[in-house]
C-alpha cells in the first residue's frame, strides 16, 4: 500500500543557485526510479546552519512531498544517504501537504561566547564585591562589640 512521505534535503551552498535546479531534478528521478511519484517540489531557501556539516555555513532547503511503498522508502533512503549532492536529509511520514503549510524558517542567530563569558564574570565579581562588603561591616560590628563591652567594665571598675 502506496503512503505519503515527506523528504527535506539541504544542498550545500557551493552549488551555483542556478544549479540548484538541477540537483532537484536529479532527486527527483531518484526518487521516481525506486516506484515512487513525485508530488510536489518546493525550494524553501538559502538558510544559515545552525552549526556546520562538511565545512558548509549555507544550503539550500528544499522539500519534496511523494507516495511510495515502504520498501522503496528504504532504497531512496539508502541512495540519499550515498549521495554526495545533498548534505542532510529526512524523510517522515506525511498526512498534510507542504503546499498547505507555511513555512517560516528563521536564520539562526549566533552568540558570541566571550561576550557572555565576560558578562557573567562582571556579574559574579559585583556579587563577590558585595558580600566582601557585607562581612566587613560584619566583622567592624563584632570589633565594635567587645571594645564597648571593655570599656563598659572599665567604667564599672572605677565605680
Amino acid at each position: 500500500m502506496a503512503a505519503r512521505y515527506e523528504l527535506l534535503y539541504i544542498i550545500p551552498a557551493t552549488v551555483v543557485e542556478t544549479e540548484v535546479g538541477d540537483v532537484e531534478t536529479k532527486i527527483s528521478a531518484l526518487i521516481t526510479k525506486y516506484g515512487a511519484s513525485v508530488e510536489l517540489t518546493k525550494r524553501l531557501g538559502k538558510l544559515h546552519l545552525a552549526y556546520q556539516i562538511k565545512k558548509q555555513r549555507y544550503g539550500y532547503y528544499v522539500a519534496v512531498v511523494f507516495t511510495a511503498e515502504q520498501s522503496s522508502v528504504a532504497k531512496i533512503e539508502e541512495s540519499l544517504r550515498i549521495s554526495n549532492d545533498i548534505l542532510r536529509h529526512m524523510i517522515t511520514s506525511s498526512e498534510q501537504s507542504v503546499e498547505d503549510q507555511k513555512f517560516e524558517l528563521v536564520q539562526f542567530a549566533e552568540i558570541n561566547v566571550e561576550e557572555e563569558r565576560a558578562r557573567r564574570r562582571e556579574k559574579a565579581e559585583a556579587k563577590e564585591g558585595e558580600a566582601k562588603e557585607e562581612s566587613k561591616d560584619e566583622k567592624s560590628k563584632d570589633a565594635e562589640a567587645p571594645a564597648a563591652e571593655a570599656e563598659k567594665k572599665a567604667e564599672g571598675d572605677k565605680i
